[in-house]
């Protein structure tokens, strides 16, 4: 009997949350392709578009408001907003949000090069010292990457600069989000003009969030873990990632 009462007890801010049809989902006022941006006035993204499928699997609807990044951070404390889709998960922003169980899916680093040059990788930047290489100023590739003072590093403002001066021959190598610098990459119409070098040097698992302040965000997070779970079952989702350059499988599903 009192592991019944526990189960009715746990269900019921699960139930109360069946019939909500709104959650405010906070994104930052920049677009962060292929994660989440606006073209034609319109959502899109890998992110956004997971997001868009699990709370349609929950009969929950999602309404975007766009802030610059510390003010999304602070929504999420003060509980302004309900949640966000693509956060990683840190002691610090446990602090003020509830993430998922699961991971929705991996931001990865790469290193890339033109698509005639001769540079191998086998897993150790020591080797790569005779190169110069370069990587968007103020952007985390790894600890070991990030910690690599040994490298020569020439850091540029944006993809689109990143992948035309690695063109130009301005350096040799660059390091960026595989699927963030193809998507730049075909824009401009050179994605068949570099290559990506394995192995891989770093992946960052990516969550949803809900703001640790509001009720019942615990039952959210368990709500959106459950179908976060199956969905990652389902050939919508492998679509998802195929549309956006993700690899699949890179990682294990659940």
């Amino acid at each position: 009997m009192k592991a019944l009462i526990f189960f009715i007890i746990l269900y019921i801010p699960l139930i109360s949350f069946s019939s909500q049809v709104q959650l405010t989902v906070a994104l930052g006022e920049t677009d962060y392709p292929p994660f989440y941006f606006v073209q034609d006035g319109k959502y899109y993204g890998s992110s956004l578009e997971i997001a868009e499928a699990v709370a349609k699997r929950l009969d929950i609807e999602l309404v975007y408001e766009r802030y610059p990044w510390s003010r999304v951070l602070k929504n999420l404390e003060t509980g302004t907003v309900d949640m966000v889709i693509h956060f990683f998960n840190t002691p610090e922003r446990a602090s003020s949000v509830i993430h998922t169980g699961v991971p929705h899916i991996f931001e990865s680093s790469y290193l890339f090069v033109r698509e005639n040059s001769d540079i191998v990788f086998d897993g150790d930047l020591k080797k790569l010292q005779q190169y110069d290489i370069s990587n968007i100023s103020g952007y985390s590739h790894g600890k070991d990457y990030d910690n690599a003072n040994y490298l020569n590093k020439m850091p540029v403002s944006a993809e689109d600069n990143l992948v035309n001066m690695l063109i130009r021959n301005r350096f040799d190598i660059a390091v960026g989000n595989k699927p963030t610098i193809l998507m730049s990459a075909k824009k401009d119409g050179i994605d068949d003009k570099i290559k990506f070098l394995t192995p891989i040097i770093d992946e960052g698992p990516c969550y949803m969030a809900f703001s640790r302040i509001k009720p019942n965000s615990k039952a959210l997070a368990a709500m959106f873990t459950e179908e976060i779970i199956e969905f990652k079952k389902t050939d919508e989702y492998k679509n998802i990632l195929k549309k956006y350059n993700f690899d699949f499988p890179v990682f294990n599903p659940l």
